[in-house]
Formats: C-alpha cells, structure tokens, sequence
C-alpha cells in the first residue's frame, strides 16, 4: 500500500511544490439497506491514508452517510479549486454504479445518482493540467461515453488538450464489479494496488508505467472474475509515464 504515495509521479509532476488535490469517496452503507457492500470504505481509506501522508496534499475523505450526492459535489468543487495548473486532482470512488452514474449513499434507487457527466465537468473547471478518475464500481466504464469498448480496452484520446487525463475504471460500461470476501477488497482496487506495489513491472526496471499497470490490473480481474469483469483505462496520456517505483 505505500507505493500508493508514488501515484504523484503520475504524468510527471515535476516541481517540487506541486501537490494533490482528491476527493476520495468509498460507500458501503446505503439508503436501502439491501444494496450494502462490504469493502468499498476499506479501499477508500486506505487510498485516503497514503495520499495524505504527504502534508502538502489537500485530500478529503467521505464514506457511508457523509458520501451523499450534495456532499461529493461540494467537497470536489472546493478542494478542486485549490489546484493549481501544476497540480494533479484525483478522484476515487469505490461503491455500487450504474450506467452513467456512480451511487451515492443516498442514490434513492438511481433517482438521486452522481451522474458522470458531472464528475467530468468538476474535472474540466479546473485548471490543473494532471486528471486522474479511478473508480471501483459496476458499469464505471460508461464514464468513457460513447468510446468503442468492445473493441479495445486501451485507448490514448487523439485530442490533445493540453492536459494529462486518465481514466481507470474497473469494468466496461455493461460488467458488474466484484468484491472478494476472503480479501475484504474489491478485486480492481486489490490488484492496482499490487500491481504498483511492484508486480506489475514486466521488464524488471523496477519502474511500473500506466501500461504496465492497465495490463496486470486487467489481467489479474479478468481471471479472478471468471473473464466477466474488465477493467479499461481511457484519456488523454502517455502510456509510459511512471505511476510507481519501487
């Protein structure tokens, strides 16, 4: 878990002012009871712990009943304008998804859901230049919209916008995510977080870049999951810039 820290050499953050700004969001208690998960706060905090680390780094955390819809929107609004254009915003979500949404506590039974389009227009109003989403959640990959998914898993935006913008969700827009009761984990979440801890460096360079990452994360989920959960990464990016050393 402590190479979680080394996500901020994530597209280059090359100054040594530069700092985080996140909004880490895990929900496993809701509304409605019967939709509970088991492991999504676990993940949360621990995304959580080692971003904060770094004192420098302005992150939040809001799990279970302090993760509705109102409060993930403020909290992305505020810490989100703190950035500056040499900084990275992050946002993580691990709970329950649907198509175009990820739930909120209060998802009301996908009548109050966080809409994608919404987290991607907290990302456009910043200025930072370095975007990371990273969600663990059913149907995440609708985040993407209307890319090709059954065609390709991978894909590098030819629109260059000027900013670094990364996208990993933990399956394709029409997959559900698994938990795993014996890791208290969700699988996407456990193998990222192996993966940049140093297995997922294929050339021994002791240096995991987002491709190296995307493969073993991919990988990893598909077999555990029986190949019915698929994780992408999508944006705007270089396939390999370093995320971890180790």
């Amino acid at each position: 878990m402590k190479k979680l820290l080394t996500i901020v050499l994530l597209l280059i953050i090359t100054t040594a002012q530069a700092k985080i700004c996140a909004v880490i969001v895990g929900v496993e208690r809701y509304d409605n009871p019967a939709n509970n998960l088991r492991a999504s706060v676990d993940d949360a905090l621990n995304m959580y712990r080692y971003l904060s680390a770094d004192k420098k780094n302005k992150v939040v955390l809001l799990t279970n009943e302090d993760a509705t819809k109102k409060n993930i929107l403020y909290a992305m609004e505020k810490v989100y304008a703190l950035a500056k254009k040499e900084d990275m915003i992050i946002f993580y979500f691990s709970g329950h998804g649907s198509k175009g949404m990820f739930c909120p506590h209060d998802v009301n039974n996908g009548f109050n859901g966080l809409w994608h389009t919404e987290v991607r227009n907290k990302f456009k109003k910043s200025v930072a230049t370095n975007k990371l989403c990273i969600a663990d959640a059913c149907f995440s990959g609708s985040i993407v919209g209307g890319s090709n998914q059954s065609s390709g898993n991978y894909t590098t935006s030819t629109v260059n916008t000027g900013e670094n913008v990364v996208i990993f969700m933990s399956s394709r827009d029409d997959e559900y995510s698994r938990e795993d009761a014996r890791l208290n984990a969700g699988l996407f979440t456990y193998y990222l977080v192996k993966g940049m801890g140093g297995l997922a460096d294929q050339n021994k360079d002791r240096k995991i870049t987002l491709y190296e990452l995307y493969l073993y994360v991919r990988k990893n989920v598909r077999r555990e999951s029986g190949k019915v959960q698929t994780p992408i990464m999508y944006g705007h990016f270089n396939r390999n810039a370093v995320i971890s050393n180790y």
